[in-house]
C-alpha cells in the first residue's frame, strides 16, 4: 500500500498518551460522532487529536492572490498546543474538523508541491483567527 493513500490518524489513550494508527484511505471514514476506522471500529471525536494525509499538487497551479493567513492554535496533547499558519486558501472550517494544508516540501525537478492535509477535530481546536496581511505592489504605480 502506498503512503501517499494512508491517513495517520492520532487518537488519545486512556493512559493520557497518543496513539498513532495508520488507516489506508479507503477504509477511513468521518462521521457525525467520529471517524471509522478499517469499516468496523468507531472513535468518538473526543479521543482524536488529529488524522493527515499527504498531499502531492502540480507546481503551476493557479495560485489566488492571498492577502490574508489563517493562525490555528491547536491542542496536540501538549502542554502548551500548536500553532499553525497556512494561507487562507488552504483552510477550510468543516462541519466536523478544521482542515488545514500545510506545505512540507517543494519539487521542483518533479513540478510538484508536497503538502500535509491535517484534520483536526473541533474540540481540539482552541482558537483560529484570520490574520490580514500587508498588500504589497498588487497595484501597479502611474506612469505619470
Amino acid at each position: 500500500m502506498s503512503e501517499d493513500h494512508v491517513y495517520r490518524v492520532h487518537l488519545t489513550d486512556p493512559a493520557g498518551g497518543v496513539a498513532i494508527q495508520d488507516v489506508p484511505t479507503d477504509s477511513f471514514e468521518a462521521t457525525e460522532r467520529g471517524i471509522m476506522l478499517n469499516g468496523r471500529t468507531i472513535v468518538p471525536w473526543h479521543r482524536v487529536i488529529r488524522y493527515v494525509r499527504d498531499v502531492v499538487q502540480p507546481l503551476g497551479e493557479p495560485e489566488l492572490m492571498m492577502h490574508a493567513e489563517v493562525r490555528a492554535w491547536l491542542d496536540d496533547g501538549s502542554e502548551s498546543g500548536e500553532t499553525l499558519k497556512v494561507r487562507a486558501d488552504r483552510f477550510d472550517p468543516g462541519p466536523w474538523t478544521a482542515d488545514l494544508l500545510v506545505v512540507e516540501a517543494v519539487n521542483i525537478e518533479a513540478a510538484t508541491i508536497h503538502l500535509k492535509k491535517i484534520h483536526v477535530p473541533w474540540g481540539r481546536v482552541l482558537e483560529y483567527e484570520r490574520v490580514p496581511l500587508p498588500v504589497k505592489d498588487t497595484v501597479p504605480s502611474r506612469p505619470d
